[in-house]
């Protein structure tokens, strides 16, 4: 990963004559978490701002590279009966193999500051029409589970069986509360990303509007053994704005 990035940015260095464009976007992503084990399968999408800022260097007329940085969340929810996180269990010690059950809400929090290294494909005159496609790194800046709810604790999955001692039944636990799980998710991450888009020229610049797919391919976990493997991935759709800059001689920079 270390030297695809070292290859794409030396490309840039060697385009003296690379017009280079900057700028900014804003949207939102409908990220998915999978994982290996039952308590990190069954997620669903959750939304979250997504924006970024960027720069695009013009190689050939078709072909550009743009190197990016972009606030992605990440994660999940889950909501039903499943598996009741061990850190949610204050002050209970669970014999090894034993697993409770409850009916609450599930939300995983998991947000990255991303560095996409993307080559662009761009065909059209005044309406174009482009693709892009990179490797990325992402640096994770928090990482929690939100839950929400109170019920029965049950020891079956199907939430069927509750637990009982001396034949009564216990009274429903809360499950509100904020876990800090970053100790459990690594710093770094990586991935691909691919997108599709239309950019139409407006005012000093051109104005764009992207569908990408990021997939990452590295096990976030910190400890696999016995959290098991799990990767993100997310849908980001944004809408963004692109200003060319000249360089005029040495000493002056427009924009144009």
């Amino acid at each position: 990963m270390k030297n695809i990035y070292i290859i794409l940015f030396l490309s840039i260095c060697l385009s003296a004559n690379a017009q280079l464009r900057i700028g900014a976007k804003g949207g939102v992503s409908i990220p998915n978490l999978e994982g290996t084990t039952e308590q990190s399968k069954g997620y669903i999408s959750r939304q979250g701002a997504y924006g970024g800022l960027l720069l695009n260097f013009t190689l050939t007329p078709l072909l550009s590279l743009q190197p990016e940085i972009n606030f992605s969340p990440q994660g999940g929810k889950r909501n039903g009966v499943q598996q009741v996180p061990s850190d949610a269990l204050t002050g209970v010690s669970l014999p090894q193999g034993i697993s409770l059950y409850a009916n609450f809400r599930n939300t995983t929090i998991l947000n990255y500051v991303e560095v996409p290294v993307l080559l662009k494909f761009t065909i059209g005159h005044r309406l174009k029409y482009y693709v892009c496609f990179g490797p990325y790194m992402a640096f994770l800046v928090e990482a929690k589970t939100i839950t929400n709810g109170s019920g029965l604790m049950y020891v079956d999955e199907t939430g069927t069986i509750p637990i009982k001692v001396n034949e009564n039944q216990l009274p429903p636990v809360s499950f509100n509360g904020t876990i800090n799980i970053r100790e459990n998710i690594k710093a770094i991450n990586a991935g691909m990303q691919g997108g599709l888009g239309l950019q139409h020229h407006v005012g000093p610049g051109s104005i764009f509007l992207e569908g990408r797919t990021v997939m990452g391919i590295t096990n976030i976990q910190t400890h696999p053994k016995t959290d098991g493997r799990s990767q993100t991935g997310s849908l980001a759709i944004a809408i963004g704005y692109l200003i060319k800059i000249e360089k005029q001689g040495v000493h002056h920079i427009i924009f144009k």
